[in-house]
Parts: structure tokens; C-alpha cells; sequence
């Protein structure tokens, strides 16, 4: 669960929502947070250890594609806080919510990093969806519905890109 800020002040955000709610989408947002900085971490470690013919392209979009993440990533846990919860911001505690794993030790070629980036970024889109319904169903916000859609059509977009290298080929052999 979020670890919501003290209450030292009884200042609470007035957003329309209970304080329930405002914890319910705050813990959401903690692992959608952590799914995002696993693959942002993904993504650095290929950019950085991509080799053979396409170098440079994929190189590039890598890089293009963590950069676009960090992005996304200060949004949500700056979303977190804006419910009034720390996000979180250790490794271990990533670790411990992300649903998204890592290969530790495991250096695929250039088309499994792009088949495999693809594949998380498919998941982001069927995880994100179900975390917009519950915003909305569960959680009755319709702004964090709404911001996590936004999400959900970055990570489609950015599957999309990666699909489009292995075109030809089987995606999901």
C-alpha cells in the first residue's frame, strides 16, 4: 500500500475523492511507477549492449524510447504524489511492484532485445488498460482513467515502432 504523507499538517488533498480512493489509485500508481522504471531500465541496458548491423538505428531508438520514459516516469510518481502518497524510489521497492521482470545475465542479439522491448510494451498496454478501468470503475477518477489511457497509447505506440523492425518475421513465436 502507498505510503501516504503525514498528517502532520491535516492538509488533504481536496480532489473528490475519498481518502480510500486517493489510496487505491495511489497504490496503482506505485506499480504502474515500477513497471516503468523496469523498463526503462531494459531499455538502457540495450541501448548500451546492441550490437551487429542495425547498431546504430537501434541504438538511437532505444535511447529515444528511455528518454520518452523518463519523462513518463516522473509524471507518474509526480501523479502519486499529487494523491497525497510518497512514490516510491529505491530498486528494491521497483522491484517488489513491478509487474514487468527482468532477464538478469541474459544479453539477447539485436532482434530478441527488440522482440522481447516489444513484448513489454504490449504488456504495459494490457496492464494499463485494466489499471484505467479500476481507476474509473473502482476508484470513481476519471482523471487517473484518463492519464493512464494517455500512458497506454504511448506504450502502444512504442510497440508499434519496434514491431515494425521485425516485420516479416513471426513477433510472438
Amino acid at each position: 500500500m502507498a505510503e501516504m504523507i503525514a498528517d502532520q499538517e491535516n492538509i488533504h488533498p481536496s480532489l473528490g475523492l475519498s481518502k480510500a480512493q486517493r489510496e487505491g489509485i495511489a497504490d496503482l500508481l506505485q506499480v504502474v511507477l515500477a513497471d516503468e522504471m523496469t523498463l526503462y531500465v531494459k531499455l538502457r541496458k540495450y541501448h548500451w549492449n546492441v550490437i551487429g548491423p542495425q547498431f546504430q538505428s537501434l541504438h538511437e531508438l532505444f535511447e529515444e524510447q528511455y528518454e520518452a520514459l523518463a519523462e513518463t516516469i516522473d509524471e507518474v510518481a509526480e501523479r502519486s504524489r499529487s494523491y497525497g502518497a510518497y512514490a516510491i524510489g529505491t530498486m528494491d521497492e521497483f522491484a517488489k511492484h513491478a509487474r514487468l521482470s527482468e532477464h538478469p545475465g541474459n544479453h539477447p542479439d539485436a532482434r530478441q532485445m527488440v522482440k522481447n522491448l516489444a513484448e513489454d510494451h504490449e504488456a504495459m498496454v494490457r496492464h494499463l488498460r485494466t489499471d484505467a478501468n479500476r481507476a474509473s470503475e473502482e476508484f470513481e477518477d476519471i482523471g487517473g482513467e484518463d492519464f493512464l489511457t494517455a500512458l497506454l497509447q504511448d506504450h502502444q505506440e512504442m510497440a508499434w515502432m519496434l514491431r515494425t523492425f521485425l516485420m516479416g518475421h513471426a513477433v510472438h513465436e
